[in-house]
């Protein structure tokens, strides 16, 4: 099974975000990298690549564009107020 990456954040929060968005959609993603924050504190030298088979790869990348899409104030929509 080859994994490739759909995106790369520089945080682990976000990281966690972009996996839930994905396994809600379906698909089995993980995350890789993050090195030692410890010894390189920068967000830079630590990315967070986030990986799906290969054969998801299209699909991860529309789900997260679409999500990238949402405006941020869609929940509060619903909210009636």
């Amino acid at each position: 099974m080859e994994l490739v990456p759909v995106m790369t954040v520089c945080d682990a929060v976000l990281a966690n975000i972009v996996r839930g968005v994905l396994e809600q959609a379906g698909i089995e993603a993980m995350t890789d990298g993050g090195g030692a924050p410890g010894a390189y504190p920068t967000p830079t030298a630590n990315p967070y690549h986030i990986l799906v088979r290969e054969e998801d790869a299209d699909r991860a990348r529309s789900v997260l564009a679409e999500y990238d899409a949402m405006p941020e104030d869609a929940d509060d929509e619903d909210d009636g107020g």
